[in-house]
């Protein structure tokens, strides 16, 4: 854990709500602390917490500095107000904070843009499916077995949500205008809408966040990268 990884590694780390402890929540700064308390429940107000605290360990341990002293902005790139992502200011690493049930996952680089997701088996997921899938997907979704179509559309989800975050689109992107494979293959961007050769460029990873989640790693321009995943509680201890 003391061994600071090489440009061509990328790190993401595991938290559960269980690692959440009282002395995290003087990790955040003044607008990290606001954001904190517009949660109204408290298992999102520790899941917050968590990415903070987690995000400042580890690129602290990093960059060599206290976690306090990690340079976080959260600039938003259309307006301007401190509510964007994460990002360590300067020549810091490159990172991504996901969220959803039991899990938190933070992804490092120092080799490129990155962009994590992990997404609960337990969440609804409603009728979101002609908001995330093209035609060739949702027949490919509704081909599957009805024990394996929330399986398989979290899998998509997870794929298009980890690009659009590596790219900085966010929710500016529709998901539609993305084409992935399909759930039983290897994740792979295959075509975006308007964006010719961008597929080439971005490697999505399958991860193992545990039982009853699903998450994918996507980086760009970084075609052979090491991907490690490694448990966060002794950082979070």
């Amino acid at each position: 854990m003391g061994i600071i990884p090489d440009m061509a590694t990328a790190e993401v780390w595991w938290a559960a709500l269980t690692d959440v402890r009282p002395w995290h929540a003087g990790l955040l700064d003044p607008v990290e602390r606001g954001r904190r308390e517009l949660y109204l429940r408290e298992e999102d107000r520790d899941r917050f917490t968590i990415g903070v605290a987690l995000t400042r360990l580890a690129c602290g341990a990093r960059l060599g500095v206290p976690p306090e002293r990690v340079p976080l902005i959260r600039t938003c790139p259309d307006c301007g107000a401190p509510h964007g992502a994460p990002r360590v200011d300067g020549d810091g690493p490159r990172v991504s904070v996901s969220h959803s049930g039991d899990r938190v996952a933070l992804a490092v680089t120092g080799g490129g843009p990155v962009g994590v997701d992990v997404e609960s088996r337990a969440i609804t997921t409603g009728d979101i499916e002609e908001q995330v899938l093209g035609p060739a997907e949702l027949a490919d979704l509704r081909g599957l077995a009805e024990g394996e179509r929330q399986r398989g559309l979290l899998a998509y989800w997870t794929r298009k949500e980890s690009i659009v975050k590596a790219t900085g689109d966010g929710l500016r992107a529709p998901l539609t205008d993305l084409r992935v494979s399909a759930p039983g293959e290897a994740p792979r961007l295959l075509a975006w809408a308007g964006r010719p050769g961008l597929a080439a460029r971005i490697g999505l990873h399958a991860l193992d966040p545990g039982p009853g989640h699903v998450a994918c790693l996507a980086l760009i321009d970084q075609p052979h990268a090491t991907v490690r995943e490694l448990s966060a509680a002794d950082l979070l201890s």
